[in-house]
């Protein structure tokens, strides 16, 4: 490196000026439009795609895909009335990911996993884009489910049966002692996406009511079942020599932003589904254990309060997650 910044010290410094004044004034328009309060999609666009393309900047190839992609996602997010941030929901994002495409004789035609897998991508860059120049938004819980590499691992989760739940959270207990991965268990069994418990901490719980708060694009207060408290007792009664404050994270004690956080979550769920011997079942994931909470729910409360317990703006989405047929109800 040395060796290239001696041979080309002009064009390398004008490159990284370059760089600096193009992120300077991308940051400034950003800042304006937050002051001004105008969070629509149309006026923050051309700031996100020049982000996308400066962020793969050293491999044009990828910078302009990603930056096509993301303009493409753009526009679809203001077909389906998102005007501003606020508007756009994960099922936008997700129904993007798998839009059916135009192949060589015009016809639409469902994409491969690998397409919607590349468009997932592209929607993660334009979004972070967008987080880091002050959009209010998250792009982990925008981005949802991460789809498979193949169309074995793109099967659509389902929740866990009853005696699957009762092996999860066997291995949960069974973990190290007020262990925060008890804790994960309990909060996902508790309705949180792997984000809303990356970002859950000691102030969001209120024992006596025996409620967990989630924040994020979807803040809503849930239920916490005994096993979840006792989980939270024992977690607390561990940490009795160094007690935490109620702004201190529960879940993950790592330094990376929320994405990190978020996937430090999902891969300790996974972990214990292995460990559950349900790592290899179809069907099952991280989410199958938020999803057999929601089932509960909804054989209790019905369908509109399973959604607000996800925090799904749609029934009709939350239904298909459940694998509950409108048609038969009532």
């Amino acid at each position: 490196m040395a060796q290239i910044t001696n041979r080309f010290p002009a064009q390398l410094r004008l490159f990284a000026e370059h760089r600096v004044l193009a992120l300077a004034r991308r940051s400034a328009a950003a800042w304006i439009l937050v002051v001004v309060g105008d969070m629509s999609l149309l006026a923050w666009e051309p700031l996100v795609l020049d982000a996308v393309r400066d962020r793969y900047v050293s491999n044009p190839r990828t910078a302009d895909k990603a930056a096509r992609e993301a303009a493409r996602l753009m526009r679809y997010l203001r077909a389906c009335g998102a005007v501003e941030w606020s508007d756009v929901s994960t099922e936008m994002v997700t129904r993007w990911c798998w839009a059916p495409s135009l192949n060589r004789s015009g016809v639409h035609q469902d994409v491969a996993p690998a397409t919607a897998r590349n468009r997932q991508w592209a929607a993660w860059a334009a979004l972070e884009a967008g987080r880091v120049l002050g959009a209010p938004i998250d792009p982990a819980a925008l981005i949802g489910v991460r789809i498979g590499r193949s169309t074995s691992d793109s099967v659509v989760t389902r929740p866990l049966s009853v005696d699957e739940a009762v092996l999860v959270r066997d291995v949960a207990e069974a973990a190290l002692s007020g262990s925060r991965t008890a804790l994960i268990v309990a909060f996902a069994f508790g309705g949180g996406s792997a984000s809303e418990i990356a970002a859950t901490r000691l102030g969001d719980i209120d024992l006596e009511a025996t409620t967990v708060a989630f924040s994020g694009e979807r803040s809503r207060v849930n239920s916490l079942d005994d096993w979840a408290v006792l989980m939270m007792q024992r977690f607390l009664a561990s940490q009795r020599r160094y007690p935490l404050k109620a702004d201190d994270l529960l879940c993950v004690t790592t330094k990376a932003d929320l994405a990190g956080r978020a996937h430090s979550v999902t891969v300790r769920l996974g972990e214990v589904l292995r460990d559950a011997g349900l790592g290899s079942v179809p069907g099952v994931s991280a989410r199958s254990i938020r999803l057999s909470a929601a089932r509960t729910v909804l054989d209790c409360d019905g369908i509109e309060a399973a959604a607000r317990f996800l925090g799904s703006v749609s029934l009709d989405t939350t239904a298909a997650a459940l694998n509950y047929d409108w048609e038969c109800d009532g």
